[in-house]
């Protein structure tokens, strides 16, 4: 585990094993970096023979005894910032840093330390901090709970120090969100989700939840399909009755205590794992489906978060675990089901199962906690990946002041959104001829991610509400070093930024 500090103070007078030293292209060492001359006389020369400009890409390190110690300088190239915006910058100096944090990790360091250069937004200092501390922790991560080989190695761990002329409370408070919404990051979301469905099945997570509640001051409710049978929740069971696991419904909820706090609700779609259903997939569309629950394993880790962080704003946490299997007893193509709202759906393809437990869900938020807000997240649609690729996350929404907050909240932390259409041109294509809808759209329509966009808001009545499709972003998302292999965390730091940007 990586620990966080903040120091006032500069690389003169910090002793560290290890060094962070940023450096933007053609630089030249002076001003806080006039320090490295005493050490490596030649130093500028020497990057430059080994190829160290200081492009973006570019990282070298530097070894030396001090005082009896063998210490090292790890540069890291930070490109030409002069005509980059801030959130460009930001996310340049996060992959940066990253690379620092690899270098580290293969060397052992036990104590880094840097000085991360000032940007012309002087007083977004501190987010900054944040941010590019949260960037290193996600860096830590690794799934190796299986692996027999690594069973008696003591993972790494460091302490990486930001020293600071002026450590302000600003930046102290930077950093203690930071350790917090970065190690639960890893530890909840990105563990549970490269969990094997062996193991993370819908009991498994609604006990795990229920830990997460008692350690974090949440309230915390599970019901099964029984109760969702009472409840007329027929998306929810009509999905979970194929599987052998029983289904989970869970439900976390913090409670700021101020009686005027809006209420933001957050849905995440938890297929523990999708074999499709009756509508089976070709196998080798299969591997993966384990992180068909990224969407409930991000709500599970941001509900740990705010209960720790504890913003003047209510949170509720709704997912609905469950196993989409064929058998004997399974939803077939051509069923038809009513859901909690008293909607019908006409099931075309029992894989298209997202939407079904997703629609129960956000009936069941408007109903039982008329929230400001509801914010779905989930794996939905291949189509997303096809259209936004790995890099952002698609969301459509009812309401513009909410799409704006949205992409604010992701270019300010890197887990970025792209917004799609949301129109009337696109609801005759969810029709059906025996039921109000049907769970996938007639294909003349296309358009698959936003036909299941439309399909959901039909369980939305008088909510501002988004739905984030996180099909590209959830796990193995390329070039981009810090999220890592396997589980990413998608929506995790997009959602915490906005909900504590809506409690201040």
């Amino acid at each position: 585990m990586l620990s966080l500090k903040l120091l006032q103070g500069n690389y003169n007078n910090y002793q560290s094993d290890g060094y962070f030293i940023f450096l933007p292209d053609g630089f030249s060492f002076s001003g806080e970096y006039e320090f490295v001359t005493n050490e490596f006389p030649h130093a500028q020369k020497l990057l430059k023979q080994h190829g160290f400009t200081g492009k973006k890409s570019d990282s070298y390190t530097l070894s030396t005894e001090k005082d009896g110690n063998l210490v090292h300088y790890i540069f890291l190239g930070l490109g030409d910032e002069s005509k980059c915006s801030f959130n460009s910058i930001v996310e340049s100096r996060r992959r940066s840093i990253a690379r620092g944090i690899q270098m580290a990790k293969k060397l052992k360091l036990s104590e880094i330390s840097t000085m991360i250069p000032s940007v012309k937004e002087s007083d977004q200092y501190a987010s900054m901090i944040e941010q590019l501390a949260i960037a290193a922790i996600m860096m830590t991560y690794e799934f190796e709970t299986f692996k027999s080989s690594k069973k008696d190695v003591k993972p790494w761990s460091g302490t990486l120090t930001f020293l600071s002329e002026d450590c302000g409370e600003n930046c102290q408070n930077s950093i203690e969100r930071a350790s917090i919404v970065g190690h639960t990051m890893n530890s909840v979301t990105r563990y549970f989700a490269d969990l094997p469905p062996n193991i993370a099945t819908p009991s498994y997570l609604s006990n795990e939840a229920e830990k997460l509640a008692k350690k974090d001051g949440l309230l915390f409710e599970s019901f099964g399909r029984e109760r969702a049978e009472e409840l007329g929740m027929g998306g929810f069971c009509a999905v979970d009755i194929g599987s052998e696991q029983d289904g989970k419904f869970v439900i976390l909820e913090y409670k700021s205590g101020k009686s005027d706090a809006p209420t933001i609700a957050l849905c995440g779609k938890g297929v523990t794992f999708d074999t499709g259903g009756i509508s089976l997939k070709p196998s080798n569309y299969m591997t993966g489906m384990k992180y068909d629950m990224s969407g409930a394993a991000a709500v599970l880790g941001i509900m740990s978060i705010i209960g720790q962080l504890k913003p003047a704003i209510n949170v509720v946490g709704l997912m609905p675990f469950v196993e989409n299997m064929p058998s004997g007893r399974a939803a077939r193509q051509d069923d038809i089901i009513t859901h909690l709202n008293g909607k019908t759906t006409e099931i075309k393809n029992t894989d298209a199962e997202g939407r079904l437990i997703l629609s129960d869900t956000l009936a069941y938020a408007e109903k039982f906690y008329k929230p400001d807000t509801i914010i779905d997240i989930a794996t939905l649609t291949g189509a997303c990946v096809v259209a936004l690729g790995h890099f952002y996350t698609g969301l459509i929404s009812n309401n513009d002041e909410l799409i704006a907050s949205l992409r604010e909240s992701g270019q300010k932390t890197g887990d970025r959104v792209w917004p799609l259409p949301l129109d009337d041109d696109y609801r005759d294509g969810i029709k059906s001829q025996v039921a109000d809808i049907a769970n996938i759209a007639l294909s003349s329509y296309s358009g698959g991610t936003i036909e299941a966009a439309v399909y959901l808001q039909n369980f939305v009545t008088s909510s501002s509400w988004a739905h984030l499709d996180i099909a590209g972003t959830s796990n193995d998302v390329p070039a981009i070093n810090y999220v890592g292999k396997g589980a990413t965390g998608a929506s995790v730091r997009l959602l915490v930024d906005y909900i504590l940007s809506k409690s201040r």
